[in-house]
């Protein structure tokens, strides 16, 4: 088996002659005591050869008892500083030390003040638009009882009315996103974390006058525009990956999901507190507007927090992770780009449109299913939701990056995709809230597809185009989300309206095929693409351990 490795050259100081460490053959002419010495640059060559090992491939190499390298592992006790940092480069841990833990990349954090205060400004923004959210569906339910007193079916209309303002932003984020990207790598990622609050406060305060004055078009306006924020959700994750080392990229952005979960936790538990003093009759009778102004002010405190961070492209700069370049602020030629640039990328894009347009169903629809199908109120949805949030948060936080350690970004990707087509069809047929809550449970893991896809993108992106590439994916994935939360509300609204069957779940069990071939084709695209960045984890350290048993590798050690 030939093993690919783009590392410089071992030097065979015994003829002179230089050796691709990939198709290397390690006996014992070539490396023995008398005859040959390694340079310090040979240790990442030989790592990463031994982490690119198969089970089926070990053996082998154990046939013969003359492979013999001990010189060469005295030599590798020598490296300095300097060439521990060029390890670190391709993600290879060096030294002795103890055995850290999945929360190390966050503990050991160089800058570790600005990566709690944009985890917290990200929590507070999440916050403040979920209890919006929540908001929302009543804002029309509220309109369609003013404007349509003897309509009898409310709530189909006020899905017909809602379906608009849960599509159109995201046209605007596709049109405009991109641009943001390019803006954000040029001016820096705290510009887009101001125009990010700032639309969102203008939004809520589009959504009062339209109460106000009951016109729609006010808040259709303003949410449109209001699309394009998803700008700062997306610089938050070029932020970490500026001041971070590469390979602590996808444990912190899992840190996004702690943000998010704590977010989904504690913006619906506000918004049941902001309504508690009113029983449900009165909800439905008039619009309480706490829910409004709490969720506005939680945007304000991230709004707040902002002028205390550091900006990351000059962290990344005096770091040297940063060269100036020269980009196009055409976003469809950004796109474009996109898509030819990179094959790998490119279709890591496009898994990411899939899950970005699937998740629209349960966004779209689900707190209309429930008032119907379970009769939940706002209270009940609220807790659902914060239950939800909860276990996102121990994905998040502890089993993710437990299982990173273990297992690549890209084969728990595959995984989540296979667990959403199964808690999609679960939805589907929930006749039974339990089957509902359930299938919530499991499908906790799901989001998380989100940030190990954006930790794959990042980690394949050189760093000065970050932030447009990035940002780039999340406008083609709004793409997606427009046509999901089309599709979502039209097949909701059709399959309860009493024109056809009535299958309220019917969305979710279409979508459920969509997630299942994403699936199919995940597997396909690991298996074209060879992982550029691989994590050094805890399988490839057992199989240099049997190695080093095996031989005379007894100097390699390789930590967490």
């Amino acid at each position: 088996m030939e093993y690919e490795n783009n590392n410089p050259s071992i030097i065979n100081e015994g003829n002179g002659s230089f050796s691709n460490p990939s198709s290397h053959d390690y006996s014992v002419n070539e490396y023995s005591d008398s005859e040959s010495s390694v340079g310090k640059e040979s240790l990442i060559g030989l790592l990463e050869d031994l982490a690119n090992i198969d089970d089926e491939d070990i053996s082998p190499l154990l046939v013969s008892s003359k492979i013999n390298v001990s010189q060469s592992v005295q030599d590798f006790g020598k490296i300095n500083e300097d060439d521990i940092d060029g390890a670190q480069e391709h993600q290879l841990p060096i030294g002795n030390g103890p055995k850290k833990s999945a929360i190390a990349p966050f503990l050991e954090h160089k800058y570790k003040k600005d990566l709690v205060l944009v985890l917290l400004m990200f929590t507070f923004m999440i916050m403040g638009s979920l209890v919006y959210s929540l908001f929302i569906p009543n804002v029309f339910l509220n309109y369609v009882r003013i404007n349509f007193p003897d309509e009898k079916d409310i709530q189909t209309k006020a899905t017909y009315y809602k379906s608009f303002s849960d599509s159109i932003p995201y046209i605007s984020m596709f049109c405009f996103g991109a641009l943001g990207g390019v803006l954000s790598d040029k001016f820096g990622r705290k510009l887009m974390f101001y125009y990010g609050t700032i639309v969102v406060i203008l939004d809520m305060i589009s959504c009062y006058v339209t109460i106000r004055t009951n016109n729609l078009y006010y808040y259709y306006v303003m949410h449109s525009i209001a699309g394009t924020y998803n700008v700062a959700l997306a610089a938050v994750y070029s932020y970490i990956a500026d001041i971070s080392e590469e390979h602590a990229v996808p444990y912190l952005y899992s840190l996004i999901g702690v943000s998010l979960g704590l977010g989904v936790v504690l913006g619906p538990v506000i918004s049941v507190v902001s309504t508690f003093h009113e029983s449900a009759q009165q909800q439905l009778e008039h619009l309480s507007m706490s829910s409004l102004y709490i969720g506005c002010g939680l945007v304000v405190c991230s709004l707040f927090i902002i002028p205390f961070l550091k900006e990351s492209l000059t962290i990344a700069k005096e770091n040297n992770k940063i060269r100036q370049t020269k980009s196009s602020s055409n976003p469809f030629k950004l796109i474009k780009l996109i898509f030819s640039a990179n094959g790998y990328v490119a279709f890591v894009i496009i898994l990411y449109t899939s899950i970005s347009y699937t998740e629209q169903d349960v966004f779209s629809t689900y707190y209309y299913h429930n008032e119907l199908v379970y009769n939940w109120d706002g209270t009940y949805n609220s807790f659902y939701m914060g239950g939800v949030g909860i276990l996102m948060i121990i994905w998040s936080l502890i089993l993710i990056p437990l299982l990173l350690k273990r297992y690549s970004e890209r084969k728990l990707i595959s995984v989540g995709f296979l667990i959403g087509a199964i808690t999609h069809v679960s939805y589907g047929f929930a006749y039974n809230q339990w089957i509902w809550i359930g299938s919530g449970v499991v499908a906790a893991f799901v989001p998380n597809i989100l940030y190990l896809l954006q930790s794959v993108i990042s980690r394949a992106t050189p760093p000065e185009i970050k932030g447009s590439i990035l940002t780039g994916s999340r406008a083609i994935g709004s793409l997606a989300g427009f046509l999901g939360s089309l599709a979502a509300s039209n097949i909701y609204r059709e399959f309860t309206s009493g024109n056809t069957i009535y299958f309220p779940g019917a969305a979710y069990l279409v979508n459920s095929i969509v997630l299942f071939s994403t699936f199919i084709a995940s597997l396909i695209i690991w298996k074209k693409y060879k992982n550029p960045n691989p994590l050094i984890r805890k399988n490839v350290k057992k199989k240099i351990a049997i190695i080093k048993k095996s031989t005379s590798l007894t100097n390699i050690s390789v930590i967490n």
